[in-house]
């Protein structure tokens, strides 16, 4: 099986099919919707991927920067969201140089995607944690949200590893609010579930499936909003 990396750099098309299935309930967009004002603002987005949690906010913004460090996901991208090419615009760039960005926007947004390099970065985890908190603070002038896993095929929220609750304790520490949402997979049968999150996730989680026969495959999503003009 592929693992996330390889997938996320070499097969889009097997990630645009399993964040297709994401969400089946469509509870993120209307967090955002019901807790965001996207009406003519401008938007700075890390992590793109495929476009998914681009294409709940697209219609209503002026405009979105893009930002990505697969040129496979971003070609992807740029396919899936076609319709709204004249508001957008992508750049290969990895989340380390967070800092050559020299924009002002008025919400910066990321989804899953910080996570995965405070992963990778275990041993110097609380400096990135702060570059790229205090990056997405210099060219936010409204509003920061970070989405990120609080577990995948689990009973309940809670996040997955040490390196990711220190994150997001972090968070908290710095005046993020929280919220927890369930975002649910839902497949036609059991089989393709396995196959699809198997090829992502793995395949300890792939016989998971496979032995319970599980075609809704539970998962929770953690959304953290800093609001610069309340504070």
């Amino acid at each position: 099986m592929s693992t996330m990396f390889n997938v996320y750099q070499n097969y889009a098309e097997l990630y645009d099919e399993l964040v297709n299935y994401e969400d089946h309930e469509c509870n993120l967009a209307t967090f955002l919707r019901n807790n965001i004002e996207w009406k003519s603002k401008t938007v700075c987005e890390f992590g793109v991927g495929t476009g998914r949690v681009t294409k709940l906010y697209l219609h209503d913004i002026k405009s979105s920067d893009l930002f990505d460090n697969s040129n496979h996901m971003i070609e992807r991208a740029k396919s899936n969201l076609l319709e709204w090419s004249t508001k957008i615009q992508f750049f290969e760039t990895d989340n380390r140089e967070i800092d050559t960005i020299e924009g002002q926007y008025d919400i910066v947004i990321e989804g899953w995607s910080f996570g995965h390099l405070v992963v990778e970065e275990n041993d110097k985890k609380d400096y990135w944690i702060d570059k790229l908190v205090n990056a997405s603070f210099r060219i936010s002038k409204e509003k920061i949200i970070f989405i990120e896993t609080m577990g995948t095929n689990v009973e309940k929220p809670e996040a997955p590893g040490e390196n990711l609750r220190h994150f997001y304790n972090k968070l908290r520490d710095y005046g993020f609010n929280e919220s927890v949402i369930q975002t649910n997979f839902l497949f036609e049968s059991y089989k393709e579930a396995a196959r699809i999150m198997g090829g992502f996730f793995g395949e300890k989680m792939q016989s998971e499936i496979e032995n319970k026969k599980i075609k809704e495959v539970k998962e929770y999503t953690g959304i953290w909003i800093y609001d610069k003009k309340k504070t």
